[in-house]
């Protein structure tokens, strides 16, 4: 994680961002805090990096890249305004003793936004801010097999903002309008339990959330789909992010899984 000590919004590179619509910096970081907190009570270990100054959204770590076993497969950003981070994510994974990849310039990748492990594979996003050519190096580099997946709003431009796989209860939670009609039909035959969201659910990101067990941390949860989600055994927490979602960025966006 990193703490978000100059997170403000600077720019304007998805449909949730608005130079009109500003982040109130004290409560940001309160939120930040409270999410921290629970995160660790609930029996995780967190790392920290240095936030940067005219960085803002060094706060959205898990863009930074994929960490599978002891590599880091480092992002290519997208977009000009977050590709400064990219050397202080590479220093400290240099520094932990990672072993460093990275795909060859003009192929963008942003990591664990458009990843998710799933069974003995991966799913990957495509569409917004990872380009399809990124997958086959992915798929080599830590040798599993994968599968793509279209991304078709924009205000679902990373797969970790419309797709959650939550492992322990073997269930996929996803938004279909976010995709490709033809990525729809691969989701579908996945041989998981899905549960498909609303609009109203999907635009709270609460497929941008995070589980450690079987405790599943979001931002916000409607009743109807907090009841449905109790059904697989999951305590649901709720965490206010409301200031990150400024940004179009939510529990999910502000950690990295290191293991």
């Amino acid at each position: 994680m990193c703490r978000p000590a100059f997170y403000t919004i600077a720019y304007e590179i998805n449909p949730w961002m608005d130079l009109n619509n500003p982040a109130d910096h004290r409560n940001a970081n309160r939120q930040w805090q409270y999410l921290y907190n629970l995160i660790e009570n609930s029996g995780a270990d967190i790392s920290l990096i240095e936030p940067v100054k005219d960085l803002p959204d060094m706060v959205f770590t898990a863009n930074a890249g994929l960490v599978y076993k002891d590599s880091i497969i480092l992002s290519n950003f997208k977009h000009r305004e977050r590709q400064g981070e990219e050397q202080y994510y590479a220093k400290w994974f240099s520094d932990l003793g990672y072993k460093r990849h990275r795909l060859q310039a003009g192929i963008s990748y942003e990591g664990e936004g458009d990843t998710v492990f799933y069974k003995n594979i991966i799913l990957l996003g495509y569409g917004f801010r990872t380009d399809l050519a990124a997958h086959t190096h992915i798929g080599e580099i830590i040798g599993k097999e994968y599968i793509s997946l279209e991304l078709i709003d924009p205000h679902f431009y990373h797969l970790d903002t419309c797709l959650l796989y939550i492992k322990p209860a073997d269930l996929i939670v996803y938004y279909p309008e976010a995709f490709h009609p033809k990525s729809i039909e691969i989701i579908k035959g996945l041989p998981s339990k899905i549960l498909q969201l609303s609009k109203e659910e999907a635009h709270l990101f609460v497929c941008n959330s995070v589980n450690i067990g079987m405790n599943l941390i979001v931002f916000k949860c409607p009743d109807t789909l907090y009841k449905k989600l109790e059904e697989f055994g999951l305590k649901i927490i709720s965490a206010d992010t409301s200031e990150f979602m400024k940004s179009g960025g939510s529990v999910r966006c502000m950690v990295l899984r290191l293991s």
